[in-house]
């Protein structure tokens, strides 16, 4: 096998100089953003970094901001969720800072709200519409779990659909000191529906519970049959170990009326699938796809196929 025939040094130095291209610089978008010619990730390659390191054994609040844990680890156990996934864009992103800051400054410097968009290294987060507690399955019944869950959202019927954001609203979580800054949402189907404001949630929600209450595990919402929960679902932007009082709690979700964040209340959320999150390993669920028609040069999908 024959050597690769590098150049010497000197003949690089005889050869011209060869032409260097010029770099066409991207356009901006409509926003003043530049369009990256990059095709967007595919939503699994997020789960390849979804979990984070373990820095320890036992429950040491002291390295999560003074949180404990809600299912203290259990040997042989798995910390398992349910959920639908959310990856604001920039711009999203952008007007969701500012909001949690407008919070932040009105609630005032004595009180710490902590931010759920952004890691310790400044990295965007996604974010998340529950529909499941947190669990902690045994492994005996872990797998069955997860294709328990998978067929339910398969055969449920549920198609893609959007939600778009209604409100800001603090929630004091039942099993841990924190309280939650969380941003509400409802179905963006056109009208809504009398009876319901979260139809297509709360079709998913009742899934999911089901099979959380055919292993004995606790459900989301709805402790009884009867239990109404198309008003709680949500998106958490925030949280706090501090006591608000009642008046500063209300005056501050009015912020998000404010009119700077008047275009939050126009974005709709697209819902196509659902996680299952068991362990370190998370199983993408998708739902099914509206028939789709063409408006103009654009291709819109519709949630009643027409």
């Amino acid at each position: 096998m024959g050597l690769v025939d590098y150049s010497s040094s000197s003949d690089d130095e005889e050869s011209p100089a060869s032409p260097q291209r010029k770099r066409h610089k991207p356009k901006p978008g409509p926003n003043g953003l530049h369009k990256s010619s990059m095709p967007p990730l595919p939503s699994t390659f997020h789960d390849l970094y979804a979990s984070t390191v373990r820095q320890s054994a036992v429950d040491d609040p002291s390295l999560h901001q003074g949180r404990k844990r809600q299912n203290p680890h259990v040997v042989g156990h798995w910390p398992s969720h349910v959920y639908v996934e959310w990856h604001p864009t920039a711009a999203q992103h952008d007007a969701l800072d500012a909001l949690v800051k407008q919070i932040q400054r009105h609630i005032g410097k004595d009180i710490h709200l902590h931010s759920f968009l952004t890691s310790d290294l400044g990295a965007p987060l996604p974010l998340h519409i529950s529909l499941s507690k947190p669990l902690s399955l045994p492994t005996s019944i872990k797998d069955d779990y997860a294709s328990k869950i998978q067929d339910a959202i398969c055969t449920s019927g549920i198609r893609r659909f959007c939600v778009k954001p209604a409100g800001l609203a603090w929630h004091k979580s039942p099993d841990s000191p924190r309280t939650f800054l969380v941003l509400r949402v409802v179905t963006a189907r056109e009208p809504a529906g009398p009876l319901s404001s979260n139809p297509e949630l709360m079709a998913m929600l009742a899934k999911c519970n089901a099979v959380a209450a055919h292993f004995k595990q606790p459900t989301l919402y709805q402790q009884s049959a009867g239990d109404a929960a198309d008003g709680a679902f949500h998106i958490s932007v925030g949280w706090t170990l501090g006591s608000l009082d009642d008046e500063t709690c209300s005056t501050a979700v009015q912020r998000f009326k404010d009119a700077q964040f008047a275009d939050m209340r126009d974005w709709e959320i697209v819902v196509d699938g659902v996680k299952a999150k068991i362990g370190n390993a998370i199983e993408y669920i998708p739902l099914s796809r509206a028939v789709t028609r063409r408006k103009g040069d654009e291709e819109v999908f519709s949630f009643f196929g027409i």
